[in-house]
């Protein structure tokens, strides 16, 4: 605003959350674990096969016009929420984004609801609340765990023994850290049921997985 970008001038309002992600989580792993949102991700200039790197933009549900406090804990609030590390200097307001010839993908998906993470109003705290009752589970554990309800129990923990799966583990430890998941959860479902299908799943994979080596 007025040929400057510093904290002083920036216009208010803004409806999309931006994240860089540098480090510890493929691209693969982010698309499973936030396929439910619409976002665009696209790879940054120090991406590499080996090492992935990317950017990715959520619209929000809302506009929101926040103060510089404000707006850092909004974001703050979103990196607690995500079951992975980022870059938090993307809590910058006037923060300037480069480019280069990206890779992209677009999802389509339920907007981020912006009312989860303003900072000091009731659905925020109830979050906050959510995410201290669960920080004896590590990210990806609590990711799970808080998306969970009755109606989703399985498709949640079909999920995660995916993850597992693309992530390289023998069969045996997959199966455990469902059963251990699964034990966690406040409604949890019967063994016999996971054994009848998510196991069933998780062998299915494994053997496409070796066949694909």
């Amino acid at each position: 605003m007025g040929g400057y970008r510093n904290e002083e001038h920036v216009i208010p309002g803004f409806n999309m959350a931006v994240i860089d992600v540098d480090e510890h989580t493929d691209i693969d792993t982010f698309k499973l674990l936030l396929k439910d949102y619409k976002y665009l991700l696209y790879t940054t200039k120090r991406h590499t096969e080996e090492h992935h790197r990317f950017r990715v933009i959520f619209p929000l549900s809302h506009v929101l016009k926040l103060s510089k406090t404000d707006y850092t804990e909004f974001m703050e609030n979103i990196y607690q929420w995500l079951p992975f590390a980022v870059d938090e200097q993307t809590s910058q307001r006037a923060r300037k984004w480069l480019s280069a010839s990206p890779q992209y993908w677009y999802n389509e998906g339920e907007l981020l609801d912006a009312l989860l993470f303003i900072p000091k109003t009731k659905k925020q705290e109830e979050n906050k609340k959510v995410l201290k009752d669960l920080q004896a589970l590590n990210n990806i554990e609590r990711w799970f765990v808080a998306g969970t309800n009755k109606g989703n129990r399985s498709n949640q923990l079909i999920k995660y023994a995916l993850l597992l799966v693309d992530a390289g583990l023998e069969k045996a430890v997959i199966e455990s850290k469902i059963l251990a998941l699964n034990e966690k959860l406040t409604d949890s479902l019967d063994e016999s049921e996971i054994l009848s299908t998510i196991f069933v799943t998780v062998s299915k994979k494994i053997h496409e997985r070796s066949e694909n080596e």
